[in-house]
C-alpha cells in the first residue's frame, strides 16, 4: 500500500513536471508567435504607407502630366492644365482627270493636295495653325505662296472680339471658305476663282447675339481674282474685305428653319501691276481666259491692273436632313489698263455665280461642315459607310469691255457655263471617294476647247485624320 502510494505520487509528480514543462514551452512558443505577429503587422503598415505614398505621388503625377490621344481627329497632346495643346492633323487627296475631248488636256493622275496641318493652343485664349502642301500641282516660288498655305494667330480674347493674326483666308467667298477636305465637288465652282484665296494681313472677328451673326473684317496685301500671296510685292496699297453671315433661326425648335445661312462679302482696294490679274479656269482646270501679256508694244500689248478694284459677293446655304443646298455670287470689278506705245484704260466687271445640291443617300444628317457616316465600311457587319449624290450649276462672264483691247477674243472665252453632278461615298470618317461629271460649255475663242467645250471625269481618293 505504501509503495503504490509512493507509485502513484511518483506518477502523479513526473506529470506535473511534463505539465509544467509543456506549459513553459507552450509559453515560449506563444511569445514567438506574438513577435511574429507583430513583425508582420509592422510590414504590414510599412507595405500600407508605402502604397499609400505611391497613390499621393501617382495622383500629384496624373495632375500634372499630359494627355496623349489619337484617334480620327489626329494627334493631340494635351497638357495638364489645358494651357497647351498641339495637334497634328492633314489630308491627302490623289485626284484623275479624264477628258471626252481629243482637244482637251491629257489624261492624268495626280496628287491635288498633300496637307499636314499643325494647330493648336497656348493659355487658353491663343490659337496657332501652320498647314503646308507638298502636292505636285504646286510650285515653289520666291514668295512661297504655293507650299505654305496657313500661318496664323487667332486670340480669342472673347467670343464676340477675336483678332487673327498672318496668312488665312480672306472671308469673302463661301466655297472658298470651305475646307478642301469637305467639297462637295472635287473642283471649286466659278465664283471662288473671282474671290481671293489666302493673303497675309490682319482680322477682326466674332460671334454675335448667341451665334446668330458672325462678324469678320480685316487688312490684306491684296491678291488677284483666286489668287494666293505671302509678301505684297505689286504696290503699297492695301485690301479691305468684311463679310456678315447670319444664321437667323439657329436656336429655333423649328427643324425646317435652323439650318439656313445668309450672307454678305466684299473688298475694296487699290492694286497695279499684272500679278493683279486674275486668269480663269474650267472645272477640268482648262485655263479659258487670261488678260493679254506682252512686252508692251503694238505688237505684243501687255495689260496689268491700275487702281480701284472691288468685290461684292451674296451667299446662302441651306440644310434639312438630308437635303443640302448652298449658292453664291460674285461680282468682281477692276480698272485695267493695256501699255502698247499708248495707254488705254477700261473698267471690267466680271461676274461668276453657282447653285449646288446634295442628298444624302443613307440617311446622315447633310451639314455644311460635312458628316459621319452612321455605318463604317466594313461588309463583314453590314456597314457600307454613307453616299451623297450632289448636282451644281454655275456660270462664269467676263465683261465685254475686256474685249479685243484687253484679252485676245481668239484665246479667251467672254463666258462658260457648266453643270456637273457628282457622287461621294464616304467609307468612314477618314476615308472618301468622290466621282464626278463636269460638262462646260464656252462662247467665243477660236481654239478647239473653247469650240467643242469640255467634257470631263473627275475622280477622287481622300484619306483625312
Amino acid at each position: 500500500m505504501k509503495l503504490d502510494r509512493w507509485l502513484l505520487t511518483g506518477i502523479l509528480g513526473s506529470q506535473i513536471i511534463s505539465a509544467a514543462s509543456l506549459a513553459a514551452e507552450d509559453a515560449d512558443t506563444i511569445d514567438a508567435l506574438k513577435r511574429q505577429i507583430q513583425d508582420l503587422d509592422q510590414k504590414v503598415r510599412v507595405l500600407e504607407r508605402k502604397q499609400e505614398l505611391e497613390r499621393e505621388t501617382a495622383t500629384e503625377k496624373a495632375k500634372s502630366a499630359p494627355s496623349v490621344s489619337l484617334g480620327a481627329n489626329g494627334f493631340s497632346v494635351r497638357s495638364a492644365d489645358s494651357n497647351f495643346v498641339f495637334k497634328v492633323r492633314g489630308y491627302i487627296q490623289g485626284d484623275g482627270r479624264f477628258y471626252a475631248d481629243e482637244e482637251a488636256a491629257n489624261d492624268t493622275f495626280l496628287i491635288r493636295r498633300a496637307r499636314p496641318i499643325f494647330e493648336g493652343t497656348v493659355y487658353e485664349k491663343f490659337d496657332f495653325r501652320l498647314m503646308l502642301d507638298f502636292a505636285s500641282g504646286i510650285n515653289s516660288s520666291a514668295v512661297n505662296n504655293g507650299i505654305l498655305q496657313d500661318a496664323y494667330l487667332n486670340a480669342r480674347f472673347l467670343p464676340e472680339f477675336q483678332v487673327q493674326i498672318g496668312k488665312f483666308k480672306e472671308p469673302v467667298g463661301l466655297e472658298r471658305l470651305q475646307s478642301g477636305a469637305n467639297l462637295l465637288f472635287i473642283e471649286r465652282g466659278y465664283p471662288t476663282q473671282l474671290v481671293p484665296n489666302r493673303d497675309v494681313g490682319v482680322q477682326l472677328q466674332g460671334d454675335l447675339l448667341a451665334g446668330l451673326l458672325r462678324y469678320e473684317a480685316g487688312v490684306f496685301n491684296g491678291v488677284a481674282d483666286g489668287g494666293s500671296g505671302d509678301v505684297d510685292a505689286s504696290d503699297d496699297e492695301k485690301d479691305l474685305a468684311g463679310r456678315l453671315f447670319a444664321r437667323p433661326f439657329k436656336n429655333s425648335d423649328t427643324d425646317a428653319l435652323r439650318e439656313l445661312g445668309l450672307g454678305v462679302a466684299g473688298t475694296w482696294g487699290k492694286q497695279d501691276g499684272s500679278g493683279m490679274l486674275g486668269k480663269y479656269k474650267s472645272p477640268g482646270q482648262q485655263q479659258f481666259f487670261s488678260y493679254r501679256s506682252g512686252a508692251g508694244t503694238a505688237a505684243a500689248p501687255n495689260v496689268v491692273a491700275d487702281g480701284d478694284h472691288w468685290r461684292i459677293s451674296p451667299q446662302f446655304y441651306y440644310y434639312l436632313g438630308s437635303f443640302g443646298l448652298f449658292g453664291e455670287y460674285v461680282i468682281s470689278d477692276q480698272s485695267v489698263r493695256r501699255d502698247a506705245g499708248t495707254s488705254s484704260s477700261a473698267w471690267v466687271e466680271n461676274t461668276a455665280w453657282q447653285v449646288s445640291a446634295s442628298y444624302v443617300l443613307t440617311g446622315e444628317e447633310n451639314s455644311w461642315k460635312g458628316f459621319t457616316p452612321k455605318r463604317a465600311f466594313n461588309p463583314a457587319e453590314g456597314g457600307w459607310g454613307a453616299w451623297e449624290i450632289a448636282a451644281r450649276v454655275g456660270q462664269l462672264e467676263v465683261d465685254d469691255a475686256a474685249f479685243p483691247l484687253f484679252a485676245d477674243p481668239a484665246t479667251s472665252a467672254s463666258a462658260a457655263s457648266s453643270w456637273g453632278v457628282g457622287l461621294n461615298w464616304y467609307l468612314n470618317k477618314s476615308v472618301k471617294f468622290n466621282f464626278d461629271y463636269e460638262q462646260t460649255d464656252f462662247d467665243g475663242g477660236t481654239s478647239g476647247l473653247l469650240e467643242e467645250g469640255e467634257h470631263v471625269f473627275l475622280t477622287r481618293a481622300q484619306i483625312s485624320f
